[in-house]
């Protein structure tokens, strides 16, 4: 008799913590934009604010992710996740503590179909054995215009030497007005698509200029603004290894140009360095860098 008021008090102190931590665990989730194209990563962030007054222990439940999604498609039906995902690495919030965690939800679940989707983040703390879930966001996953396409071999030396991949560039709309390029990378017998991402913002003012070298590159120069322009260099596995600004001057503008052993470059404009030089910079000189043997002025 004596052991009961003991277990209600435990009880009772029980619940108050379990009703002081859940009112301050807050988890909130933010997606960088609304529209994607079909296999662009579709990305975001997490975030979740430990007010308990304590420091709190996420992902010590016997292996069991912390984290979690709720995706559904446009019917209103759940979409299973991809098998073999990887759990999220435990983590320790310290108390008073913010953190944020980067996402990539179609890493998890396939998002390909074009379509309108729903996104709820859930995160699990096994101490209390509650979920605090985020709000639900609408995503659309559209499609781009395709530009150009163009079949290459994969080099020697590659793992995958000897297969065939296609290069393609898109456009897409970002919004009412933001259009971007994109460039696709995907396998030309199975059209599994390897890479999806945006070059850069897209001026239809002048067609991009597209070439590939010897070592089955894709270069590309595109108008990105107003005399503005990005040149990209792609390898054979949709990774770009090189890209920079350039612009034009009073004199030329930027061009892609292939010599005739199939190299690749760029010639005319200026570099973004040379675009932010004062012109008193680079058209007057002192007295002092002037060359030996002139007469004095």
């Amino acid at each position: 008799m004596k052991r009961f008021p003991a277990l209600a008090l435990i009880t009772t102190v029980a619940l108050a913590f379990t009703g002081s931590i859940s009112a301050q665990i807050t988890v909130d989730l933010e997606l960088d934009r609304s529209l994607y194209m079909a296999h662009e990563p579709i990305t975001g962030e997490l975030t979740v604010v430990n007010r308990a007054g304590q420091d709190l222990i996420f992902g010590d439940s016997g292996g069991l992710n912390w984290l979690d999604f709720n995706v559904t498609d446009s019917q209103g039906y759940l979409i299973s996740p991809v098998s073999g995902r990887e759990a999220e690495r435990p983590m320790v919030l310290s108390a008073g503590q913010t953190y944020k965690h980067k996402v990539t939800i179609n890493s998890r679940y396939p998002m390909t179909t074009i379509g309108s989707y729903k996104i709820k983040a859930s995160v699990s703390f096994p101490k209390i054995n509650r979920v605090f879930e985020t709000k639900t966001i609408a995503v659309q996953v559209t499609d781009g215009q395709p530009m150009w396409s163009q079949i290459v071999g994969v080099p020697q030396g590659h793992p995958q030497a000897g297969s065939y991949r296609e290069y393609s560039l898109m456009t897409y709309y970002h919004g009412a007005r933001a259009k971007a390029l994109y460039f696709r990378l995907k396998d030309s017998d199975s059209g599994m698509v390897y890479r999806t991402f945006p070059i850069g913002d897209y001026m239809t003012l002048r067609p991009p200029a597209h070439a590939i070298d010897p070592q089955n590159q894709l270069h590309v120069l595109h108008m990105t603004g107003p005399k503005a322009y990005k040149y990209t260099i792609i390898n054979i596995d949709g990774e770009p290894i090189e890209q920079k600004n350039l612009f034009e001057n009073e004199r030329s503008r930027p061009e892609l140009k292939v010599s005739s052993y199939g190299e690749v470059t760029v010639t005319g404009g200026i570099s973004e360095e040379q675009q932010k030089t004062p012109y008193e910079q680079t058209e007057f000189h002192r007295l002092s860098e002037r060359p030996p043997g002139l007469p004095n002025p």
